[in-house]
């Protein structure tokens, strides 16, 4: 999806882009219908957050009231479905660890999250509840083998007797936060994971929508909003596309790293979320980790990830990495939203990453090791919270993007709440406050060193 408002060559395809073009994907869905003129909700980005909402708005929870039936709702995405982050990630909705605990309470003037340690708690246990719900979702609607789920458990390697020890220091005041609020780890102290395919469960996700009998939701791809405009008259708001304008009563932005362009250079979503790129790649496995030898926990390493899939081993690393490992520079990731293209450097360490990493991986044949690469551009705030709810002074307006890479582990409970909220008003008790998209948050400003320092903790270099 990399910048399709302007002109630049087609994206990089991802392991998960590459394997959903049959017959069964959402691929060019509606590029060829006439849009209609009006709508009741417009969702704007059919990537898991879109999807998701969809999904909550053909299916409302006893919980959201009385919901009128027969409304129209229309899915707009600039390219195709889950064609941006959603599909080009790790794959996988596991929930953050105790490992994401000092980021959250660390101040925001030192890059970190600024949160209460009360909060923290309720933000990681929200995360927790979004992959459990991901997982009911799927099992519900037996979609188990379409989206090749897989869930077990993932192992943190660490580098050194210090990384060790910063660890279980960490998990010694995690657990302390907990015992304040009255609680024990709801995981059992082990880490939890999944991988499946996400790009598919986002088409299943639409294609549940799309079959609602109770409303009538549609899908256009290819269809990038240009902007979204204020009407005169008291009948919602314009929403102009290249194919043509849609009046709605409601419309819910999904757009994550490509929220900005939808706001003047004045308003404060235009720097409050910024793109990063990243890159990922495909491994085809020796024979040595196939089979009965495959790997069977994914891995965190103190330089990068791997999950086995059906298709191979995902591997990836972060921004900060890539540039401490001489990859590229933070230009060629912070603040960068072209997908088009990768970088040698990122292909060249990935190359060889899985061989350096794991003992007995053997020689590599003709056709294993790193068989594919791509880019994806995440969306990251400058509070590193996701930011949910009504755009402030734009009635009817709502936001649901910002998700700092993490998305697929919390969009699922923010699209929840955000449906309740455009549905009858009210917030889901249990949704982390620190999500809510409110004017006081939109008047934080980024700590010194800007975005590099809250990507890669090193200040960005002088003019």
């Amino acid at each position: 999806m990399s910048g399709f408002l302007e002109a630049q060559g087609p994206s990089s395809v991802s392991h998960w882009i590459a394997s959903n073009r049959g017959p069964g994907s959402l691929h060019n869905h509606g590029k060829e219908d006439s849009l209609p003129e009006t709508a009741d909700i417009v969702i704007v980005g059919a990537g898991i957050s879109g999807a998701l909402l969809a999904y909550y708005l053909a299916n409302p929870e006893e919980r959201y009231g009385d919901v009128p039936k027969g409304r129209t709702i229309v899915v707009l995405e600039g390219a195709e479905v889950a064609s941006g982050a959603t599909g080009r990630n790790g794959g996988h909705f596991a929930p953050a660890t105790f490992m994401s605990y000092p980021n959250l309470i660390r101040s925001r003037a030192d890059g970190g999250a600024g949160v209460s340690k009360r909060e923290a708690v309720r933000i990681l246990r929200n995360e927790w509840d979004n992959y459990e719900r991901n997982t009911a979702v799927i099992k519900l609607h037996n979609l188990q083998d379409k989206v090749e789920l897989w869930q077990g458990r993932v192992m943190t390697v660490y580098g050194s007797e210090d990384e060790l020890r910063d660890a279980l220091e960490t998990h010694r005041q995690w657990e302390e936060a907990l015992a304040e609020e009255g609680l024990s780890d709801w995981s059992g102290n082990k880490f939890y994971t999944d991988t499946h395919e996400v790009l598919k469960f986002t088409t299943e996700l639409l294609k549940l929508a799309i079959a609602s009998e109770r409303d009538h939701i549609s899908l256009f791809t290819g269809t990038p909003v240009i902007d979204v405009s204020e009407t005169q008259a008291s009948s919602g708001q314009d929403v102009r596309t290249n194919r043509g304008t849609i009046r709605a009563k409601q419309i819910i932005l999904c757009t994550n790293a490509h929220t900005p362009h939808l706001f003047p250079e004045d308003h404060p979503l235009k720097t409050f979320i910024f793109p990063s790129r990243q890159q990922m790649g495909l491994v085809t496995p020796t024979t040595s980790f196939a089979g009965t030898r495959a790997l069977q926990t994914t891995y965190g390493f103190p330089k990068g990830y791997c999950a086995t899939t059906s298709g191979g081993i995902v591997v990836g690393l972060g921004e900060r990495v890539y540039v401490s490992e001489g990859c590229g520079s933070a230009e060629d990731f912070i603040g960068n939203s072209d997908d088009t293209t990768v970088l040698p450097g990122c292909t060249e360490y990935l190359e060889s990453f899985m061989a350096s990493t794991m003992i007995g991986w053997g020689e590599q044949a003709l056709g294993e090791g790193l068989t594919r690469t791509w880019t994806g551009v995440k969306g990251h705030t400058i509070d590193r919270l996701p930011l949910v709810g009504p755009v402030p002074d734009r009635k009817g307006l709502f936001l649901s993007a910002g998700f700092n890479g993490h998305g697929m582990s919390t969009t699922h409970t923010c699209a929840r709440a955000l449906t309740q909220l455009v549905l009858n008003g009210t917030w889901d008790q249990d949704f982390p406050e620190a999500y809510i998209l409110s004017p006081p948050r939109l008047e934080r400003q980024l700590p010194e060193g800007g975005y590099v320092r809250l990507i890669t903790g090193a200040h960005e270099p002088a003019a």
